[in-house]
């Protein structure tokens, strides 16, 4: 990293008066950017007192003196290659890497994105051939042990703390950094890249003129979910639109997550007992309750994905889509300039809402490839990435495309859209601090419980609960089944990992002391479960 030598650019005569015939000196110093040695000529302004004729006289004199300093290098040209998911920010990206490479010249941008299925096919791909990008975009399967899973599989590496500015972790919230989560050894993986309580699932998106058409007031959207299941009908009875657009497969998550969360939870692991719990009641009643609209035709028909999904529901074929926080920027580059589109919390039970959507560390998504051969300038991205009043902030924020911890949301956002998602994130506290295993119990990090359990098959809560709205199906056996299996691996693993030296139990992953979910978890009780970990670290 360059290093600046600063020096005093002003010269002046120091004046002695004669006690010794001893020379006082004072260097005129330059500023340079200096990276290796190179001897340059420093000018010294030297005074003396010697004897002229027998009388002591004052003489002042400009000398050059050769000194060896650093010097100037030539920057090597250096290509970082940076990968993503979000095509519809690609335009967005091709902006960052011009204003990137006019602070460093010497550094271009090759960013590729792709779309969400092809990414996480390709990129595990490329990293077995050795030809990982530099800078990869991830979410694992634990949203939350993303960095845990990227270590075990040897994909990443720290960021480079010598060209870090000592302001760097001020940018975001305190805690936001946390040993085992997106840091190793004091050492930097990754950072919060989206903030945790704006950011997420769980909002109702509305075409407001297919409510018009409907004769309902389109900014009183449904609050609770008989209200929803009247508007529903009342829009199919006097519309040619559906009510609902609903995406399944993975995708079904987006409407699945704002429903069950206002009942229960959005994961399919309850915290307060320390279980897999797709067949909880709470989430079967969830179900139930989506099924109807399905079953009565509310729904556009079709196993469709998100894209079509979000399309349908700005066309005004149907008149509600739940999506995340990033909608507002989708819906707007669709070739939909009329889109009155409505932002609004998701409907609850009638008795209430009894349930939260997680606020949890999830948002450690940007990382360093173990293979790349340019750490140090893939490090200086992600700091210019992330300043908080700097180019990718304020235009991130500007354009729509999400919210950030780093950067004053407030001040930059200006699409109304997505004013308004955070203006329901906020007033509702849709999400609520969710107890962390790993805070609890630290060796969870290297615990491959939760990750067996979810691997015995890929979505298998999302798939078997579409396939089974799709047809119609009772759901209640196939939960049963799905809920057993997890919850034996994940049983069975926890054994095995505490034979084996971890310190880790259910224990760590149960909290009953959380009785209220629409509540956050007070960080104080972590002392109930606090277990070090088994080498006696943490």
């Amino acid at each position: 990293m360059l290093q600046k030598k600063s020096l005093l650019g002003l010269l002046f005569v120091l004046l002695v008066t004669a006690v010794a015939c001893q020379p006082q000196t004072v260097e005129v110093e330059v500023t340079r950017v200096v990276t290796e040695t190179e001897q340059v000529e420093v000018t010294r302004v030297v005074t003396e007192t010697i004897e002229v004729e027998g009388e002591m006289v004052e003489v002042t004199r400009v000398v050059e003196v050769p000194v060896e300093v650093p010097a100037e290098a030539e920057m090597e040209p250096v290509t970082l290659k940076i990968m993503n998911w979000s095509q519809e920010q690609a335009d967005f990206y091709d902006q960052v890497a011009v204003e990137f490479q006019k602070e460093y010249p010497n550094i271009t941008i090759e960013w590729d994105t792709l779309e969400q299925g092809q990414y996480r096919e390709t990129l595990p791909l490329m990293f077995q051939s050795g030809d990982s990008p530099d800078i990869f975009f991830w979410l694992g399967a634990d949203r939350v042990l993303t960095m845990a899973e990227l270590l075990d599989q040897n994909w990443i590496a720290p960021m480079d703390t010598n060209v870090l500015p000592d302001d760097f972790y001020d940018r975001w919230p305190d805690g936001s950094f946390l040993e085992g989560i997106n840091v190793v050894n004091s050492l930097p993986y990754s950072f919060p890249f989206n903030d945790n309580v704006v950011w997420g699932p769980g909002y109702m998106y509305t075409n407001k003129d297919v409510f018009r058409a409907a004769g309902l007031d389109p900014d009183t959207p449904p609050a609770t979910w008989s209200e929803l299941r009247t508007v529903c009908e009342t829009i199919v009875a006097n519309t040619d639109a559906y009510c609902l657009s609903v995406p399944l497969g993975n995708d079904l998550q987006r409407t699945w997550y704002p429903l069950a969360g206002m009942n229960f939870t959005d994961s399919f692991f309850d915290y307060q007992q320390g279980r897999f719990d797709i067949d909880d009641e709470r989430q079967m009643e969830t179900f139930s309750y989506l099924q109807g609209f399905f079953n009565d035709e509310l729904v556009v028909p079709g196993n469709n994905d998100k894209n079509f999904a979000r399309q349908a529901m700005a066309n005004g074929q149907a008149a509600i889509y739940f999506g995340g926080a990033w909608m507002p920027g989708v819906f707007a580059g669709y070739e939909v300039p009329d889109l009155d589109l409505g932002v609004f919390a998701p409907p609850v039970p009638d008795d209430g809402r009894s349930g939260s959507l997680r606020q949890s560390f999830s948002e450690n998504k940007y990382y360093i490839s173990a293979q790349s051969d340019h750490r140090t300038e893939a490090t200086q991205f992600l700091e210019w990435m992330t300043r908080p009043d700097g180019f990718f902030a304020t235009e991130y924020l500007a354009q729509g495309f999400g919210t950030l911890p780093f950067s004053d949301m407030e001040k930059y956002v200006a699409d109304e859209g997505m004013l308004q998602v955070i203006d329901v994130a906020k007033t509702n506290g849709l999400r609520v601090a969710y107890p962390e295993p790993v805070v609890a119990c630290p060796d969870a990090a290297s615990s491959s419980a939760m990750k067996n359990a979810n691997n015995l098959t890929k979505n298998w809560e999302f798939v078997a609960m579409s396939e089974a709205l799709l047809n119609g199906e009772d759901f209640s056996g196939t939960a049963a089944e799905i809920a057993a299996a997890k919850n034996e691996e994940f049983l069975n693993t926890l054994t095995e990992e505490a034979a084996a030296g971890l310190n880790i139990g259910v224990e760590c992953f149960a909290f009953p002391e959380w009785e209220d979910i629409t509540q956050p978890y007070d960080s104080a009780l972590y002392d109930t479960h606090q277990m070090p970990a088994a080498d006696g670290e943490g």
